[in-house]
């Protein structure tokens, strides 16, 4: 799981890659994918109403409970969703959450995969350039 600080993203938007990784269902090695938006910051697993547990939400798809607290989430802490795209039918805008796995900064990238299908993918050495 990488936890670089000083996280630079080696791709770019509109890069095409190509998968190292299956990450079944959806991706398989050898599957290309553009990058939509290369990103560093926060990423959050949480707890949803239901019981069950889904990652990788960003920052800017969660909104804290507690906006007091001038601080950014933490493990324990509720949040609302604010934003679906690329989560499944499970997960509703307005839905309160709580924090149970925080990756306090990551390089990370919103792909599209050949598909069509959205991808939220972690791992810089899972992908690379497209020969």
């Amino acid at each position: 799981m990488p936890f670089n600080c000083n996280c630079i993203p080696q791709y770019r938007k509109g890069d095409v890659v190509v998968s190292l990784a299956n990450h079944p269902p959806e991706v398989v090695s050898g599957m290309s994918a553009t990058i939509i938006s290369p990103q560093v910051g926060a990423l959050y697993a949480v707890k949803l109403p239901s019981g069950e547990l889904h990652r990788w939400f960003s920052g800017s798809e969660l909104q804290p409970v507690n906006v007091a607290l001038n601080r950014g989430l933490r493990t324990g802490d509720y949040a609302r969703i604010i934003s679906t795209i690329g989560h499944p039918p499970t997960v509703n805008e307005g839905m309160l959450v709580k924090v149970v796995k925080v990756i306090p900064q990551t390089c990370f990238y919103d792909l599209r995969l050949e598909n069509g299908a959205y991808h939220r993918w972690l791992a810089e050495d899972e992908i690379t350039n497209q020969t």
